[in-house]
């Protein structure tokens, strides 16, 4: 069972807020307010493959048939009433249930097989189209009955036009012709307690003018119905009480058809809530970047470029929230963060703390998809100034409280996020009680994240293999945090860095300087070096990755075209074997022909002679056919240092750096160095550079314009380069396509170059190539005429 505090603290219920703000339906909602961190991890994984599941479908493009509707739950159960019956506006409600059903039910059922976690509860949602019918057939979109609902509504309400014409006309009349005699106003016809009447001066009223109904506030005048009207105007009321009984009557019958199918409905309302609250979830897996983790051992984390989500729902940029990766497990059951204040640190424990309690809620996490998350039994926290007035606790005793009821819960397949552990006392003391508290944590196998600003702890990790320092970076210079976390390097406070730079005197920071003793000094320093020294490596190995990237480009750009060429010289083989076979079965054939006709002939002269040069030409052909196949090699190349060279296997033109032993040679090709096969190679004449346009990634143009440019190995910048003059170069020489030979690699590469062909106003359109063409390792490009 998670700890509510721990949920409050870290504000869990934000994201519950955020996730239920984009539900459609009310059932959703429900259904979202009641996300809980659990511990089953069947349901967990199933809950994550919905939402990826949902996120496909989005990413897809096609609309998926969800739209806000009322709740109308309690309007099923009340339509299972004895002799009760649902009113217009109310089984329009029901309707809106209605149809969505439907359209889910109905929705993409040819894709259904990619994303069978949501097909599964798509094909339990029931339809009932001939209900919507029945309901569109009988009520309007403004809720009325209409008059074609039945056969006697549609006549009873044509009498009543009727009717009413009738009585409007003769009232009508009846103030036209006597109006004087009988005192009566030019008035319209107007309705008083459901009759129709006219409208008399009070001074002038006169008994034998009808029946009084009404006056007006002032009493000037009164409404009266005349006596030659009271028959049509009971007539009327008669219609009306008609066509009441007869909308209750189809109103019933409807309410009675959703009854029939209430439960139905019911179990839909479910069905659709658990999808609403689906779609919600996925809308907010795209607004943060989340992803589905994997499940990792019990009780450990591997979190990869985690970010904090609501920190990702306000930045306007991505890229503005800086990721971190961070992993506890047996073997690092605890990390301890130092560094400055604003530094970062309490994001760190709050980040993590908060992707755990997502993550064993079903939801994604702001992380890589590489991450990975075992189960907790529970997370326990004490974060930030919770000083409360109400208990008489101070900050240490607020804190402290929290610490005695987490390090009391703490078992091994806990997680304590401890922020600023020991603080709010004397520091000597606050430092040692957090010492024994990580110790008794560690001892007792529990998992721990926890910040401090104490030195003394930061030695701590050296006799504790279980326990690692980390700090937040923090550039000098500007003294601004980088909110980037180092593992490993415990990190200092700068706090009289800070104060002299927001302005303290130069005099009182260099006393406190002076003031801080020889070990904190020596401990600064050294962490300063440290730092220094890490900036170093990771500027060496992003170096390194970059070169390995683009030596692993090249290596399975030369393996495919190695295998390509194998396989076309073996195919050649196989077809040129075939061929022979065929040609010698002809030949054996024509030669029986011709010994036949020798026999026939009784071996006439002309006739052997004949033969024989018949069998002499068909010997040429075979020893030709078997030449071709054998494929004798001519005498080899002598090659030297500054040979120009075609590599046999790329179709590429390079020149010899060196000599690698009898069998093997370094090749320059444009901007790469590669190493080649002796036999994989061919000696070309020296070109006469006055015909020739170098271009910069080392391909040469003459009248035999090449279409296609490598750029394996090379930068961006460089490759962007190349290809302009190219282009350029290309156009000049009349050519409608090129290929332009990237690699696959990780695709940086060819981003880049797309992105810098879509800005160029000669070419017509871009593709990757197809399986025969080099795959996503070539683009092709088509140049405007």
């Amino acid at each position: 069972m998670f700890d509510r505090h721990t949920l409050e603290v870290l504000e869990f219920p934000k994201i519950i807020a955020l996730i239920s703000g984009r539900c459609l339906t009310p059932f959703g909602k429900a259904i979202i307010e009641e996300i809980y961190p659990i511990s089953d991890t069947d349901e967990i994984v199933k809950r994550w493959t919905e939402i990826s599941q949902m996120k496909d479908i989005i990413s897809f493009g096609q609309a998926f048939p969800l739209c806000r509707i009322e709740d109308c739950r309690s309007l099923l159960r009340r339509s299972q009433a004895e002799g009760v019956f649902l009113d217009p506006e109310e089984i329009i409600q029901v309707l809106e249930l209605v149809e969505v059903s439907i359209d889910i039910h109905e929705y993409d059922h040819e894709r259904r097989e990619h994303f069978s976690a949501i097909a599964a509860y798509l094909e339990k949602v029931r339809a009932f189209p001939e209900l919507k019918k029945e309901i569109r057939r009988t009520i309007d979109e403004d809720g009325q009955i209409r008059d074609n609902a039945s056969s006697k509504l549609k006549q009873t309400r044509l009498d009543l036009i009727n009717s009413r014409r009738r009585i409007t006309t003769r009232l009508q009349s009846l103030q036209a012709t006597q109006p004087k005699q009988a005192g009566l106003q030019d008035d319209v016809v107007t309705m008083r307690n459901g009759r129709y009447v006219i409208s008399v001066p009070s001074n002038r009223y006169q008994s034998n003018l009808g029946i009084l109904h009404d006056r007006s506030q002032t009493g000037a005048t009164l409404y009266v119905e005349p006596q030659e009207t009271v028959e049509l105007n009971n007539h009327i009321n008669l219609l009306m009480q008609e066509e009441r009984i007869e909308m209750d009557r189809i109103l019933r019958a409807i309410t009675a058809e959703i009854a029939s199918r209430s439960e139905a409905l019911l179990e839909n309302t479910k069905l659709i809530g658990r999808l609403d609250a689906i779609y919600a979830c996925a809308q907010f897996s795209r607004r943060i970047q989340g992803n589905q983790p994997s499940i990792g051992e019990r009780a450990s984390f591997n979190l990869i470029d985690i970010r904090h989500p609501l920190l990702m729902v306000q930045a306007v940029k991505s890229e503005d929230v800086i990721p971190n990766s961070l992993s506890l497990n047996d073997f690092r059951q605890a990390i301890l963060v130092t560094g400055p204040n604003t530094g970062g640190k309490t994001i760190i424990l709050k980040t993590v703390g908060l992707g755990i309690v997502m993550a064993q809620s079903g939801l994604h996490i702001a992380a890589d998809e590489k991450s990975s998350v075992g189960l907790f039994a529970n997370v326990l926290a004490d974060i930030g100034d919770e000083q409360s007035i109400e208990l008489s606790l101070s900050t240490f005793s607020s804190h402290i409280t929290n610490i005695i009821h987490g390090v009391r819960q703490a078992s091994e397949d806990t997680l304590l996020l401890l922020d600023e552990i020991g603080a709010g006392t004397d520091p000597k003391e606050g430092s040692a009680l957090a010492e024994a508290i990580i110790l008794d944590v560690i001892e007792k196998g529990a998992r721990m994240l926890a910040t401090t600003h104490y030195s003394q702890l930061k030695t701590l990790a050296m006799e504790h293999p279980e326990l690692e320092n980390a700090s937040l970076e923090f550039d000098r210079n500007t003294l601004a945090p980088t909110f980037s976390l180092r593992l490993g390097i415990p990190g200092s406070s700068y706090a009289v860095e800070i104060a002299q730079r927001l302005g303290l005197s130069p005099e009182i920071c260099e006393r406190a300087s002076e003031l801080v003793g020889s070990t904190e000094k020596s401990l600064t320093n050294l962490i300063a070096s440290l730092e220094a020294e890490l900036a170093v490596v990771k500027k060496n190995r992003a170096d390194l990755s970059e070169r390995l990237a683009r030596a692993t480009e090249l290596e399975q750009f030369y393996k495919v075209q190695s295998d390509k060429l194998k396989n076309d010289i073996e195919g050649e083989k196989k077809r040129a074997l075939e061929e022979t076979e065929l040609f010698l079965d002809e030949t054996r054939r024509e030669i029986e022909g011709l010994v036949a006709d020798i026999r026939h002939s009784q071996a006439d002269q002309e006739k052997v002679k004949e033969f024989h040069r018949q069998v002499k030409k068909r010997q040429q052909k075979v020893g030709k056919r078997r030449e071709k196949l054998l494929d004798k090699p001519s005498q080899p190349d002598r090659f030297e240092v500054g040979d120009s060279v075609e590599i046999l296997s790329l179709k590429q033109s390079g020149e010899i750096e060196r000599l690698i032993g009898k069998n093997k040679a370094r090749v320059k090709v444009g901007n790469v160095l590669t190493t080649v096969e002796i036999r994989n190679l061919r000696k070309l004449e020296q070109p006469d550079r006055s015909s020739i346009l170098s271009v910069s990634a080392g391909i040469s143009v003459d009248n035999n314009f090449s279409p296609e440019i490598h750029l394996l190995g090379m930068t961006g910048d460089e490759a962007c380069e190349a290809l302009d003059k190219f282009i350029d170069k290309a156009t000049m020489a009349g050519l409608s396509q090129i290929y332009v030979v990237h690699g696959k690699g990780t695709g940086a590469l060819r981003r880049i170059l797309t992105s810098f062909l879509k800005e160029r106003s000669d070419v017509a359109s871009i593709r990757l190539g197809n399986w025969n063409e080099g795959g996503s390792g070539v683009t092709i490009v088509k140049l405007k005429e």
